[in-house]
């Protein structure tokens, strides 16, 4: 079976802004978490609050998430969402549902 496979939600990649800092972009996205690619990544275990926006139909909706760092790499790092309003999930669930 592969990693793929195992995943509850598909990986989807594109670009999305992360307003906090200049170089971070978000690449893999889901309502449980995401990916941001960056060349300053936290260190593991650290919280962050993050703030971006999704296009859904013909806008942008702002998501407001607090997370944690899980795991750091050469391209950035893993973030594990520990707060995001339902409201949040659900547009974040749609916005993965358009790719597919």
């Amino acid at each position: 079976m592969t990693d793929e496979s195992k995943r509850r939600y598909p990986r989807l990649e594109f670009g999305i802004r992360v307003f906090e800092e200049k170089d971070w972009m978000i690449r893999d996205l889901n309502p449980l978490g995401c990916f941001i690619e960056t060349s300053t990544p936290r260190p593991v275990n650290s919280e962050l609050d993050l703030h971006f926006q999704i296009p859904l139909e013909s806008e942008y909706v702002p998501i407001v998430a607090k997370g944690i760092v899980r795991r750091i790499g050469a391209e950035g790092m893993a973030i594990e969402f520990t707060e995001l309003e339902p409201d949040y999930y659900r547009y974040i669930e749609e916005f993965v549902a358009t790719y597919y």
